[in-house]
């Protein structure tokens, strides 16, 4: 097996999940519009959704990050190559639920383009506008590239950035009428991710935890290029014309415990001895012996001189 894959990686633990929806302000004549009525507005995009902050216990497969194969020892101008490296992850399928507030537009009908442009500046108060709810499902896999990474004897740092794939679907229901559905959509990942571990393991040097971490991570994806995910939807303005694009940012933050499962067995050389040395102290080696066995053995431990 691949020296890369010789382990990987279960994760344990809890998320705080922050979500946001938004779309790029509407424009007239190439000149974007901004809403006078939200004074922290954005010029480059509008938020549309609210109550997207999940808190929730989490799973998910991976590997450690490993040094990129022969960097590792690089002297001269290519050493800043040691400092890189490389882990990947997959995630359980996760449900998050929201309002969007005033999307694709506050719900009231227009004609002209100067009706369209006040409803624009001057849009209804979410109490009396157009009020939908999403839920939105996805699972991710994605490579981390550490630009920085350092690993010491019992805590490692790394900081890089995130390319990877989402697989979701998302719902929009109005007044409990679905008007919006997209399944087993794909979408790319590209973000930043910031990781600390500690090693606990050291602490329970014969226990299954030995070489358990603890950890905590911040991952922020849709924010490389300002922009956010692209989420397709099926939704249409007041006047029946196609919805804006909703585009999304997702921030995770994370701690638990990361526990090593070994996928493949050390190279063993014959001179080294055993490859698995009797194990002593076990429940077995306390069962009483038959007595052939104890006849011989007690021989067998007799002093010959």
């Amino acid at each position: 097996m691949s020296q890369v894959f010789e382990t990987i990686v279960i994760n344990a633990g809890a998320e705080y999940t922050a979500l946001n929806f938004f779309t790029h302000p509407a424009t007239v004549e190439g000149a974007p519009v901004r809403k006078f009525t939200d004074r922290a507005s954005d010029p480059e995009s509008n938020i549309v959704s609210r109550d997207s902050n999940v808190t929730r216990a989490y799973y998910s497969i991976g590997s450690v990050p490993n040094r990129i194969p022969g960097t590792k020892d690089l002297k001269g101008f290519f050493s800043f190559l040691s400092g890189l490296a490389w882990s990947f992850n997959l995630t359980s399928p996760r449900t998050y639920r929201g309002n969007l507030i005033n999307y694709p537009d506050d719900g009231r009908h227009y004609k002209t383009p100067e009706e369209y442009l006040m409803n624009q500046l001057f849009p209804l108060p979410s109490q009396v506008g157009r009020n939908m709810e999403y839920v939105y499902e996805d699972y991710q896999i994605y490579f981390t590239l550490y630009l920085g990474y350092y690993e010491g004897q019992n805590v490692h740092f790394g900081v890089g950035p995130v390319y990877g794939l989402a697989f979701y679907r998302m719902d929009i229901l109005q007044n409990d009428t679905r008007v919006s559905s997209v399944k087993n959509e794909v979408q790319d990942l590209k973000g930043l991710r910031v990781l600390f571990e500690y090693n606990i393991g050291q602490y329970f040097p014969d226990t299954i935890l030995y070489n358990a971490y603890f950890f905590a991570e911040i991952t922020s994806l849709g924010s490389m290029d300002g922009r956010g995910m692209q989420i397709r939807n099926q939704v249409t303005t007041a006047n029946n014309l196609p919805a804006p694009s909703l585009y999304m940012t997702m921030t995770t933050y994370r701690f638990g415990v990361r526990k090593e499962l070994q996928l493949s067995k050390e190279v063993h050389e014959k001179h080294e001895g055993p490859a698995y040395p009797p194990l002593k102290n076990l429940p077995s080696a306390g069962l009483p012996k038959k007595e052939g066995e104890a006849q011989t053995t007690s021989s067998e431990t007799e002093d010959p001189g």
